[in-house]
C-alpha cells in the first residue's frame, strides 16, 4: 500500500526544519517574500544550497524571471512574520520588512535576520509539484541569536546549553 499525501506531510512534521523567508523581486522590482523550510546547504566548495518551492507560485516565477533569490533564516521571536508570509495573498507578500538592505546584486537582505545569503541560480530541476533550485551563495551574513524552527506544524526555539 502506497502512503498518502496526508500520511507523507505528517511523517515529515516529525523532522523539526529551520525557517526562513525567500525574498525575491516582482516583475515591477518590488520586494516580495514567502516562508519556507525547504532549504538546506549542498556544497562547501562551491558554496552551494537548494530551495525548493511550489511551480505555481509567484516567488517560483520571480526566481526562474531573475535566477536570484535571498534566503534570510529567521529568529526565535519571528514566528509571526513567519506565519504572515506563509498565508499572506500575492499583494500582501510585497510588504517585506522596511528594515532591510540589498546585497550588490540586488538581493533583499533583512536586518535582523540570523543568516542573509544572497543566492544565484545554476540549476533547476523539476520534481513533482516543486522546482528544485541549485544555487550558488555569493554572498552572506552570520550574526548571533537563535533560530525560529517548524515542527508538528508549530513554531518553536531552540533550547541550547
Amino acid at each position: 500500500m502506497s502512503p498518502s499525501a496526508a500520511e507523507f506531510r505528517r511523517a515529515w512534521g516529525k523532522f523539526p526544519t529551520g525557517v526562513s523567508l525567500i525574498t525575491t523581486r516582482t516583475q515591477e522590482g518590488a520586494p516580495y517574500g514567502t516562508t519556507a523550510n525547504a532549504v538546506s546547504s549542498v556544497s562547501l566548495d562551491p558554496l552551494i544550497v537548494h530551495l525548493s518551492m511550489a511551480k505555481t507560485g509567484m516567488t517560483c516565477a520571480n526566481i526562474i524571471r531573475d535566477g536570484r533569490f535571498g534566503i534570510n533564516f529567521l529568529r526565535e521571536e519571528d514566528a509571526e512574520l513567519a506565519l504572515f508570509f506563509a498565508k499572506a495573498s500575492g499583494e500582501d507578500r510585497e510588504k517585506v520588512p522596511s528594515d532591510h538592505t540589498t546585497f550588490a546584486s540586488g538581493t533583499i537582505a533583512l536586518n535582523d535576520a540570523l543568516v542573509t545569503m544572497d543566492c544565484k541560480v545554476v540549476q533547476q530541476v523539476r520534481a513533482g509539484d516543486h522546482i528544485v533550485f541549485i544555487a550558488e551563495v555569493n554572498d552572506l551574513e552570520v550574526r548571533e541569536g537563535r533560530p525560529l524552527v517548524f515542527y508538528e506544524g508549530g513554531f518553536a526555539g531552540v533550547a541550547k546549553d
